[in-house]
């Protein structure tokens, strides 16, 4: 026997498992070996394993009859911000009025890991409150700066001590370009901003050192693996967090894939000015590392269908964009998505209306007419398409990412219907690329499979069985083709990357209702086992 780790008598066979592998030429198996350097070397039935295994004295381990699949690839995922907001901002919870806004932020204040993370202001999260003024947070923090973020991170509150240090002109504030800012009777601002309103209090925001960012980062991947998450789409980037994950690599700390799509010109999501963030984009390669694909960018259009806010763009009777819910001028849109389409960068576009949903479409056909075969770019959300629009995603080559999945079940989207759909069947039918995303923010459960309980039914057009089979697929392998990884992960096949886990119910089947991951590997190593009793 060699004393080195990564001979081949260091692989290890897993047997006794219901392995679910999503490669359809054969799509069950009971075993398979992974290498020392965690891919898979052999697929196949348990003697077949068993035997090999005994042959040439390989470690065995039993999965217990537990189901097997591969590593879940969320499509949609903000990890740098979720760890910073799990480790520092308290949530505000439910009960909440404007009155006991600033007692509650206290209160939260004292059970958070981290203080004084952003030099002396103070984070905090809320799902809302109604007629919101600064003047009730002016009453306990008149000297500290205050942001309170709604709206699902579209919304800020901010007291008065914010808004002066950001540089808000607290009487004629314009509404521009999606800003969007609430008043009091005599004009003067409230204190509550939305969407790129919020730019000027993101830019002002002291940043966290890139120390902290690290624990961040890890804190929000060690949640992903507890719900079975081994690659991600961190949805919007910046200097700092690609920085933070350079070093996590180096020092052998990252144990998930990640594609980073680098924020374009979203100033209040990265928290960095338009001009640094091009920059940054421009030297992406940088920053590139064995399980970092930097080839990626990010742009937003238009706000969220969520109430109070309903900033996303629509269509109007006459089915024409409604432009004034625009958040960015088409010729720059347009010019600049045909400039990183010609570098061959996928492009994530947040759209959450039929309006802007089109708009992206129509952007990305004109890219295609110069470069036709130009990379797979992705139309983020998709929680309202047009008739009309459902048959250009395959035209064009668009991967249609569905989410937030938190919302696939959520009471509030009874009342939108006619805005928070999510159709996975006509865009299935259109023959439309789906993948899946949670768009986990810090404050909600962030498993997939938990979501897919309230559309397995929906995917399979009332057949839960046909349902999982679908969404097993949109979660792995459909995930792996968006970032072009399909030859490296999303399936349990020879030469792949073991990152698979087990499940306690059988998903393939649509058993998603109170099914949960029991572990979760990456390359072959353990990096979430669930709590024994």
């Amino acid at each position: 026997m060699s004393l080195s780790s990564a001979s081949t008598d260091n692989a290890v066979a897993y047997v006794n498992g219901r392995v679910y592998t999503i490669n359809p030429a054969s799509p069950w198996a009971e075993a398979f070996i992974v290498s020392p350097s965690g891919t898979f070397t052999v697929v196949g039935s348990n003697s077949s394993i068993l035997e090999t295994a005994k042959a040439e004295g390989l470690v065995t381990y039993d999965l217990r009859d537990s189901f097997v699949m591969p590593g879940i690839h969320d499509a949609h995922m903000h990890i740098h911000h979720s760890g910073l907001a799990q480790l520092n901002e308290p949530v505000i919870g439910m009960d909440a009025t404007v009155k006991t806004l600033a007692e509650k932020l206290k209160e939260g204040s004292c059970a958070c890991d981290y203080a004084h993370v952003h030099e002396d202001w103070i984070l905090g999260h809320s799902v809302g409150v109604e007629n919101y003024d600064r003047s009730y947070l002016d009453k306990t923090f008149p000297e500290i700066p205050v942001i309170i973020r709604t709206g699902g991170g579209h919304g800020m509150y901010l007291n008065t001590e914010a808004l002066k240090r950001a540089g808000y002109d607290l009487q004629n504030e314009v509404e521009t370009n999606g800003k969007r800012f609430l008043r009091r009777e005599d004009g003067s601002l409230t204190g509550e901003v939305y969407e790129t309103a919020m730019a000027k209090a993101s830019l002002a925001l002291p940043k966290p050192a890139v120390a902290h960012v690290k624990r961040a980062i890890l804190k929000a991947l060690r949640v992903a693996h507890s719900v079975g998450v081994t690659s991600v789409q961190e949805a919007g980037i910046n200097s700092i967090a690609l920085q933070a994950l350079s070093e996590l690599e180096n020092e052998g700390l990252l144990q998930t894939d990640v594609a980073t799509h680098i924020v374009h010109n979203v100033e209040f999501l990265a928290q960095e000015p338009i001009s640094e963030l091009e920059r940054l984009i421009d030297r992406a390669n940088d920053f590139k590392s064995k399980h970092v694909d930097t080839n990626f960018v990010k742009f937003a259009i238009d706000g969220v269908p969520l109430p109070p806010l309903m900033t996303q763009c629509g269509l109007d009777e006459h089915g024409n964009i409604e432009e004034n819910k625009l958040t960015m001028a088409e010729r720059d849109f347009e010019e600049t998505l045909a400039r990183y389409d010609a570098r061959g960068m996928t492009i994530k576009i947040h759209a959450c209306g039929a309006g802007s949903v089109r708009r992206s479409l129509d952007a990305i056909e004109k890219a295609r007419k110069k470069n036709p075969t130009g990379p797979r770019h992705e139309v983020a959300h998709c929680n309202v398409v047009h008739e009309n629009d459902y048959a250009r995603f395959a035209k064009l080559n668009v991967t249609a990412e569905m989410s937030p999945a938190f919302f696939f079940g959520h009471p509030l989207t009874q009342g939108f219907k006619d805005v928070l759909d999510w159709d996975f069947v006509k865009l299935a039918d259109a023959g439309a690329h789906i993948t899946v995303g949670s768009d986990w923010g810090g404050f909600f459960d962030p498993s997939l499979i938990v979501a897919g309980a309230n559309a397995v039914e929906r995917v399979g057009k009332g057949s839960k069985e046909r349902g999982g089979e679908l969404l097993c697929r949109y979660l792995t392998l459909a995930g792996a083709e968006a970032v072009g990884k399909q030859n490296e992960r999303g399936s349990i096949e020879v030469g792949k990357k073991a990152s698979f886990i087990a499940v306690d119910k059988d998903l393939s089947k649509g058993e998603f209702d109170g099914a949960s991951v029991t572990k979760t590997w990456f390359e072959g190593n353990l990096v979430w086992e669930k709590p024994k009793p």
